[in-house]
């Protein structure tokens, strides 16, 4: 075992499985599963240890787009007002229970009508679920609803064995379709999973088994890849040049997720547009990345990169560091001294939080940093509604609406006190009811502008989300949902 300061990896393998190679795929991630019930899980950085186990009724490519998963396909009908699956054939749970179109509905019944689900609001343009046949769906909708096709590759659309619905322990022995079963699942340490035999996509499985090890210390992390202990592992932007000088590979690329200090519009002095934009005018971004990044990510203006179908790449940057600006901005205000409030930052990651302290101080504003632990952080700003702001990654979601809901919608889970614009709230209705590619974008374009006119957010950069892994490791992708997948990674046995 390793011991590097905090400790070192263990990571042993699920033990042999019938046929195949034997080949272990060992991967370390920062967080482990907030649930292993999808319906319950609450953090979109639950998907990296879900999607090996639950199948979802569409999948995404790397570069975010839709296609067939558990779907083979699927339309819109009666003017956009229902949208009907067909299902793929031939597919079984881990538990040995068929997956159909009865399986089907009773898991979107249990997403909408779960008491505590965590995926319902998603849902809640669907009026019911109707079986049109062994292996079709209808989702029969109260209005035309353009995300659902995308939001039913997140949680919302996977698919759990009806049998193990009513299993108190569905947490910790999770029951889905998906190229993995559950071996052993120990919370706050590891899950060990075991290659499903007879999976639907054997192109998917190229491993025996998988174990993904759940480390929030990325130096650890960084240790145990470099000791041969782990196979590939989640690094910062600041460890890819000693990822590269000790030969390891690289793999890594601006996704949907970025960095932003997220503010509570309903306290601290937040209501008030001109502090909100005084922030952003304080914020010197090009010195984040070099500085705290290493070079590796790209300034944020809107909550969509560039090149992504909800980018506006019209959209002009109102806010170029600027502290004499945002000095001015704050004496407006009535706030010439400046004013203090407090952000949560996760322990493991404050670099960023405080370099923008730093920075915020040449113009009178005090940032009292309030550090927690990850898994802890969400619960403690969006459930609790403690802190004045959160400076943390936003992992991005499958749809766009999805990422404008939940931050700007008046009953977004991620907006603590729900404070929103009636623009955006009326624009966002908009998008939702377009099914038409091209003037939904349009939709999305003019909610960025809001966004970013009304100083809704903070963005700090799109960072690089980056992987350093093993050079036997094969295929290994960087994924635009920020969600990786190990659908087809493999390992050749040989080499470092």
């Amino acid at each position: 075992m390793l011991v590097a300061g905090c400790g070192g990896i263990n990571t042993e393998a699920a033990g042999s499985t019938s046929g195949g190679s034997g080949d272990v795929f060992r991967f370390a991630y920062s967080v482990g599963p907030s649930r292993y019930d999808p319906h319950r899980a609450s953090s979109s950085f639950d998907n990296v240890s879900l999607f090996p186990v639950y199948d979802r009724l569409v999948h995404l490519t790397p570069e975010a787009e839709p296609v067939p998963g558990l779907a083979t396909g699927w339309e819109y009908v009666d003017g956009g007002r229902g949208l009907v699956f067909r299902l793929r054939p031939g597919v079984t749970f881990h538990d040995g229970t068929p997956f159909d179109a009865a399986a089907a509905k009773a898991n979107l019944d249990r997403a909408i009508g779960l008491e505590g689900s965590t995926v319902a609001a998603e849902l809640a343009s669907v009026e019911r679920v109707e079986v049109r046949g062994p292996m079709t769906i209808e989702l029969v909708l109260s209005a035309p609803d353009s995300s659902l096709v995308r939001v039913l590759s997140d949680r919302a659309g996977m698919m759990i064995s009806p049998a193990a619905f009513d299993d108190p322990q569905l947490d910790q022995h999770p029951v889905g379709a998906g190229p993995f079963s559950v071996v052993r699942y120990s919370p706050n340490d590891r899950v060990v999973l075991r290659a499903h035999p007879g999976y639907w996509d054997p192109a998917a499985v190229r491993v025996d088994s998988l174990v993904i090890v759940f480390q929030s210390d990325p130096t650890t992390r960084m240790n145990a890849l470099r000791a041969g202990e782990i196979d590939a592992a989640l690094i910062g932007g600041n460890q890819v040049v000693e990822a590269r000088q000790y030969e390891l590979g690289v793999v890594g690329d601006t996704t949907l997720a970025f960095y932003h200090m997220q503010l509570n519009r309903t306290r601290s002095e937040f209501d008030d547009p001109r502090v909100r934009r005084a922030l952003n005018l304080a914020i010197d971004q090009d010195a984040l990345i070099e500085g705290v990044l290493f070079g590796n990510g790209e300034t944020a203006v809107q909550p969509f990169p560039p090149g992504y179908l909800a980018h506006d790449p019209e959209l002009p940057d109102p806010y170029p560091y600027d502290p004499r600006r945002a000095r001015q901005l704050l004496a407006e205000a009535g706030l010439p001294s400046g004013f203090e409030f407090e952000a949560i930052v996760p322990n493991t990651d404050p670099g960023l939080a405080i370099a923008i302290q730093e920075q915020f101080a040449d113009v009178g504003v005090r940032m009292r940093i309030r550090e927690a632990a990850p898994a802890e952080t969400a619960d403690l700003f969006y459930g609790r509604e403690e802190g004045d702001a959160l400076v943390a990654p936003w992992g991005g979601r499958a749809d766009p609406l999805q990422t404008l809901g939940l931050l700007y919608g008046s009953t977004g889970f991620s907006n603590p006190g729900g404070h929103t614009l009636p623009e955006v709230t009326e624009l966002i209705r908009q998008a939702r009811t377009t099914i038409d590619r091209a003037a939904r974008a349009e939709l999305l374009h003019r909610v960025n502008g809001i966004v970013v006119e009304q100083a809704l957010d903070v963005p700090l950069t799109f960072a690089e989300t980056t992987f350093g892994h093993a050079r036997r490791v094969t295929d290994l992708r960087s994924w635009l949902s920020n969600k990786p997948e190990f659908r087809g990674v493999g390992v050749s046995g040989t080499g470092r």
